[in-house]
């Protein structure tokens, strides 16, 4: 038995530049960061000519063509199983619609364990990018870019730039104490709302390809290169201040990314402390990220009790390599 243990991610600057759309024709840069949340996968080969999905279904099949769950359907044909296998997924937060990234760091694990069984070896990181991209965008037709892909196989705390045919992965090097002070300042709320990124990134794409949020786009990649540099100065402060600026570009990019409920919870935030924020992911629900320095984070929590909060999803994780398996 394989078993892989896969992050999930926060973006905080650039969404939208990662999509091919735009970066075949212009540069590309997100700030993501790999969380201390993840997904396990669990893969088995037994005994049954069988193959048996575990997820928040349960699918048993004789045909790799009557899977329906479309990543573990399309990464199987790839690696040419046709029987004999389990598979059983299991996540630290509840994954559907969040904007943690999840359907990505999903198929980065499957890919992971398959090539080992397969192979009987590792997996590079790029090579376990581009193929789960090359799955999700070509094989499984979604209308999505890359950086869930990259982020989820690097870990990391990372910038990820997008031109052309190249992705580059570059390690932030931030000092530990402004790492903590901005893991500390970061709260997550759950909005209520589930959606499908793919619905609004059909959008965003055919804005992008009718030129009408083109330069909205290279404005969020201008924004990320502020970022980085506020990180590396240590202005921390100001790289919450910036999540305000992105938000409110970010709105434009899609007519679905905020609705009146959204807007009303950024908005008490907002009014009760926080410097800036933003949903994580395309947008239109999921997670609410907001930055809050310490001394108004009480009457932050307080405005906004009504809402869940996640405990879990704001947790930087800044080291590397946090793809791991282990052999049973």
């Amino acid at each position: 038995m394989i078993v892989t243990k896969t992050p999930l991610r926060i973006s905080f600057f650039g969404g939208g530049s990662d999509i091919p759309q735009f970066y075949e024709e212009n540069e590309g840069m997100v700030i993501s960061t790999a969380i201390n949340s993840y997904i396990y996968l669990a893969v088995n080969r037994c005994v049954a000519s069988h193959l048996r999905v575990i997820y928040s279904e349960l699918e048993q099949t004789d045909s790799v063509e009557n899977i329906k769950h479309n990543r573990v359907r399309e990464v199987l044909k790839h690696f040419e199983i046709p029987s004999n296998l389990e598979i059983a997924s299991f996540s630290d937060v509840p994954t559907k619609g969040t904007g943690l990234g999840s359907s990505s760091t999903f198929t980065v694990g499957l890919i992971n364990a398959l090539h080992r069984i397969t192979s009987g070896r590792n997996i590079d990181h790029k090579e376990l990018a581009e193929l789960a991209s090359y799955i999700e965008i070509v094989r499984c037709g979604e209308p999505i870019g890359k950086q869930d892909q990259y982020a989820a196989s690097y870990g990391g705390f990372n910038t990820i730039y997008f031109h052309g045919n190249e992705v580059r992965v570059k390690p932030i090097d931030i000092d530990p104490s402004a790492a903590f002070e901005l893991d500390s300042n970061l709260l997550a709320f759950n909005t209520g709302i589930t959606r499908q990124a793919s619905d609004i990134l059909t959008q965003q794409v055919d804005n992008i390809k009718n030129h009408t949020i083109v330069d909205q786009t290279k404005a969020m990649v201008e924004l990320a290169k502020s970022g980085l540099k506020l990180l590396q100065r240590k202005k921390i402060d100001e790289f919450g201040e910036l999540l305000d600026h992105g938000w409110k570009i970010k709105k434009m990019l899609s007519d679905n990314i905020s609705n009146p409920q959204i807007d009303e919870m950024y908005d008490r935030a907002m009014k009760n402390g926080a410097l800036g924020g933003k949903l994580l992911g395309a947008g239109g629900g999921g997670y609410l990220l907001v930055y809050v320095q310490d001394k108004y984070k009480n009457r932050v929590l307080e405005a906004m009790k009504n809402y869940e909060r996640d405990r879990k999803s704001t947790r930087l994780n800044s080291s590397h390599g946090y793809i791991s398996y282990a052999v049973f």
